[in-house]
C-alpha cells in the first residue's frame, strides 16, 4: 500500500489534535455548487438562502439524533425557516412569495440537507407544493391559502385508500387516511388525491387543498429504517368540506399543450410546467445533499482514524486508498449535483416552449426529466454504498453519523417510486413521440 502523501508533510501534521481539525462542510468552499442564476433577482435571494442554509447547518448536524427520536426537525429550525423564507421559495411574487427557479429550489434543498436529509426532505416536500397550487389551481384558491398565514406548507400524497368521498351543494365531503405525508408536522394545508366520477361510470384523479383546521396529523412516523425525521405521518381527514374551488382536475401531470392557468394569473413560465417534470427533483435534491454530508463524514473519519495496519501514527487521509475512494465518491456527488441543475434549467425552458406556442410539454420530455432524477439518486447510491462499506465496521454502529446517512439513502431508494418501474414507460413516451408506436 503506497503512501500518498510525503514525508515532509509528517512535520506540519505530526501533533495536531483531532479537534483542531475544520469541520468537513461547514465553509462556503465546500458548499454543493456555486449560486449561477440569469435573472439578477432571483440570484441575490438564492444566495442568501444558501449563506442561510450553511450557518444553520452546525444546529441541523448536532440534532439529527434528536430530530429522528421526534421525527421532525425542532421549532427552532421551523422559525428559522420561517424567518429566512425558505417556505416561500416557489411561492408566487404576487401573493409574497419569492418565486425563485426550480433548479435554485433544488440547490437550496440540497444544501439544507447536507446538515440533515431528514430536514431537507420534510422541507422539499412541504415547501414544493407552493409550485403545484401556483401551477395548478384558480386565482381565488390560491389567494386563499397563500394569504391565510403568508405562506403555505403542505405535504400531498396519492393514497387514501379508505377514502369517503360524498357530493354535497357547492363541494364535496372527504374521509379518509393519506400515508406517507412528508411535512405533515408543521404544515398549514395538505394536498390529498381524489378519485372521482367522471361522469362516464369511471373515475379520474383529482388534487384538492385543505386547511389544517380540518385534518389531523397521526403519530405513526419514524419506524421504518430511514428518513425518521422527515416529518412522514399519515394524515386522517373526518368528514372535511371541501369546496370546488379548492380542488382541481389532474390533467397536468405528464404533459401540457397550452399554457397554464398559473401562468395566466403570474406570467411567469415557471408555474407551466408538469408536475412529473418537477417531482422527483425534490427526492434528488435531498440526495444530492446527503451525498455531500456523507462525503463529509467520510473526510471527517480519514483525516481523524489511524491506518490500521501502520503504527507510526499516519491517518487514512495520507494513502492512496482512502483518497481514492473519497475522490471517485465526489466525482459521482458533483456529477449527480450537475444533471439535478441541468433538469431545474430544463423544467424553465421546456415551460418557455410552451407557452410561447413553440412546442407542448410533453410526456417524453415530463418523463425523461424525472428518470434524469433517478439517476441522481443511483449517482449518490453508488458513492454512499461505497463510503460506507470502506471507512470500517465501527462507523456502522447504532448512533454513527455515517450509518444514519446510510439508512437514510436506503429509505431513499426502497420508495414505491423505482427508477426501474419508470424506464418502460418512459420509453414508450419517446417512441410514439417519434411516431414509432
Amino acid at each position: 500500500m503506497s503512501r500518498a502523501i510525503v514525508d515532509e508533510s509528517r512535520a506540519s501534521r505530526e501533533g495536531r489534535a483531532a479537534t483542531e481539525i475544520r469541520e468537513p462542510g461547514l465553509d462556503g468552499h465546500g458548499s454543493v455548487a456555486l449560486a449561477v442564476e440569469i435573472d439578477p433577482r432571483v440570484q441575490g435571494i438564492l444566495e442568501g438562502l444558501l449563506e442561510r442554509a450553511r450557518e444553520i447547518r452546525p444546529v441541523l448536524r448536532a440534532d439529527q439524533a434528536e430530530t429522528e427520536r421526534r421525527g421532525v426537525y425542532s421549532e427552532q429550525v421551523h422559525e428559522f425557516f420561517l424567518e429566512h423564507g425558505f417556505y416561500r421559495m416557489l411561492m408566487p411574487l404576487k401573493f409574497g412569495g419569492s418565486e425563485l427557479t426550480v433548479s435554485a429550489f433544488y440547490q437550496v434543498i440540497a444544501e439544507v440537507s447536507r446538515g440533515c436529509p431528514s430536514t431537507g426532505w420534510c422541507l422539499s416536500l412541504a415547501a414544493g407544493h407552493s409550485l403545484t397550487l401556483g401551477s395548478y389551481w384558480p386565482e381565488d384558491a390560491q389567494r386563499e391559502v397563500f394569504g391565510l398565514h403568508g405562506y403555505m406548507i403542505s405535504p400531498a400524497s396519492g393514497g387514501g385508500p379508505d377514502a369517503e368521498l360524498t357530493r354535497v351543494d357547492g363541494g364535496w365531503r372527504v374521509s379518509g387516511t393519506w400515508r406517507y405525508s412528508s411535512g405533515a408536522p408543521y404544515s398549514t394545508h395538505f394536498m390529498p388525491t381524489l378519485l372521482l366520477p367522471d361522469g362516464e361510470g369511471g373515475t379520474v384523479r383529482h388534487w384538492a387543498v385543505i386547511p389544517r383546521a380540518d385534518f389531523e396529523v397521526l403519530p405513526d412516523w419514524g419506524r421504518i429504517m430511514g428518513m425518521r425525521g422527515s416529518g412522514s405521518n399519515s394524515i386522517r381527514i373526518d368528514d372535511a368540506f371541501v369546496p370546488d374551488h379548492l380542488i382541481v382536475r389532474q390533467d397536468w401531470a405528464h404533459e401540457l399543450s397550452e399554457p397554464t392557468v398559473g401562468f395566466r394569473i403570474h406570467g411567469n413560465p415557471l408555474y407551466s410546467g408538469t408536475f412529473t417534470a418537477f417531482a422527483e427533483g425534490e427526492v434528488a435534491a435531498t440526495s444530492v445533499g446527503l451525498g455531500y454530508a456523507m462525503a463529509d463524514e467520510y473526510e471527517r473519519i480519514i483525516l481523524t482514524a489511524a491506518h490500521p495496519y501502520v503504527r507510526d501514527g499516519s491517518t487514512r487521509a495520507e494513502y492512496a486508498d482512502w483518497q481514492r475512494n473519497l475522490g471517485l465518491a465526489l466525482s459521482r456527488i458533483d456529477a449527480a449535483a450537475a444533471i439535478l441543475a441541468r433538469g431545474g434549467q430544463l423544467y424553465g425552458a421546456h415551460a418557455a416552449r410552451l407557452v410561447e406556442g413553440v412546442e407542448p410539454f410533453t410526456m417524453s420530455r415530463s418523463t425523461r426529466l424525472s428518470g434524469s432524477y433517478f439517476v441522481v439518486e443511483e449517482l449518490i447510491w453508488e458513492a454512499v454504498e461505497m463510503l460506507f462499506r470502506t471507512a470500517g465496521s465501527r462507523y456502522s454502529a447504532d448512533g454513527e453519523t455515517l450509518q444514519r446517512y446510510f439508512r437514510d439513502m436506503i429509505a431513499t431508494r426502497t420508495r414505491t417510486d423505482q427508477w426501474e418501474f419508470v424506464a418502460a414507460p418512459t420509453a414508450t413516451a419517446f417512441l410514439r413521440a417519434r411516431g414509432e408506436l
